[in-house]
């Protein structure tokens, strides 16, 4: 990625009203371009080689590409062979996407699409407690270190599988996890081997990349885990409401709470003002703490002393949110 120092001051937000782009100017973000407003973005990615490209997963008509940083989107060509995407991974090279029903599919270096078919086989028998008649879906995909390293596949709902293989061949990595349910996969950079897994009824945690679990929801009425992610000091941040989706339906409806810990079991309670449920947590641009994306359409900044500003209001629920430039 090129180090101009400006690879992190454009905002991308995925919503169910299409793609936002706020645009850092001094301490705020202002609203500089939208677009997509037909599609529901299920998920969007930066590509690490070069902020500008930016992927955006639709519901259901596959993914988007930006190559100038949303001043002209285009259809990817060819297309993701499953339409219904709910999970994108940008890795140096090469694109992964995650679909329903639960599958995996790679682009390397713009060579076409290939099914990575361990995925598809490893959720089989998984189902969809919301609506029985819908399938699972990749709903995660991460790796250790950005790089390199272990694979990360969760399967809403059908569990954990990893690779290190570069994705040829995956393992189910379940051993004490007690909900299947999976909505976000951390593995820490700072502490190796640390991995913590956000799921519809709790959070757990393993110290041997997934080998083993162990639950470590914080205390509390709160058990709907939905997004984690680590800053630049290796502090770790929990999003987690007292009940699913379905019932948020006013604000302050979730209860939302957000968590700090840096051992992935002991959580320090950092904020409950946030009105509506988190949706996703990605790093600040300056790698002090995060930014928080809601269901009920803002951005919020949390540090790790757990002061808040609300940097974005007034949106479409907002799924996803990636920094880039």
């Amino acid at each position: 990625m090129a180090g101009n120092g400006n690879e992190k001051n454009a905002l991308h937000l995925a919503t169910h009203s299409g793609w936002y782009r706020f645009e850092r100017r001094g301490e705020n973000w202002e609203q500089a371009d939208r677009a997509l407003t037909f599609w529901q973005i299920s998920c969007i990615q930066v590509d690490p080689d070069n902020p500008k490209r930016v992927f955006a997963g639709t519901e259901h008509s596959g993914m988007f590409v930006t190559n100038d940083g949303g001043k002209e989107w285009t259809r990817a060509e060819p297309n993701v062979p499953c339409l219904e995407m709910s999970a994108l991974l940008a890795l140096s090279g090469k694109l992964l996407v995650g679909t329903r029903p639960a599958a995996l599919y790679v682009n390397s270096a713009g060579k076409g699409w290939q099914e990575l078919k361990g995925v598809r086989h490893g959720a089989f028998g998984g189902t969809f407690p919301p609506n029985p008649d819908l399938a699972p879906r990749t709903r995660v995909l991460t790796q250790e270190n950005k790089s390199a390293g272990r694979l990360y596949a969760g399967i809403e709902v059908g569990g954990i599988l990893v690779s290190d293989d570069d994705g040829q061949n995956w393992t189910k990595c379940n051993d004490g996890l007690t909900d299947c349910d999976i909505h976000q996969i951390l593995p820490a950079k700072t502490r190796p081997g640390l991995v913590v897994t956000a799921c519809g009824e709790g959070v757990s945690r393993s110290t041997d990349r997934g080998s083993h679990w162990e639950k470590v929801t914080p205390t509390g009425n709160r058990t709907y885990g939905n997004a984690l992610a680590e800053d630049d000091n290796g502090n770790i941040y929990l999003g987690i409401t007292q009940d699913r989706p379905r019932t948020w339906t006013r604000a302050g409806r979730a209860n939302t709470a957000i968590f700090k810990t840096q051992d992935g079991a002991n959580w320090e309670l950092l904020s409950e003002k946030m009105s509506g449920g988190v949706m996703d947590i990605c790093t600040a641009a300056d790698g002090n703490g995060v930014l928080i994306a809601t269901a009920d359409g803002e951005v919020v900044q949390v540090n790790s002393s757990g002061n808040t500003k609300t940097l974005v209001s007034g949106l479409p629920c907002i799924n996803a949110l990636a920094l880039g430039a």
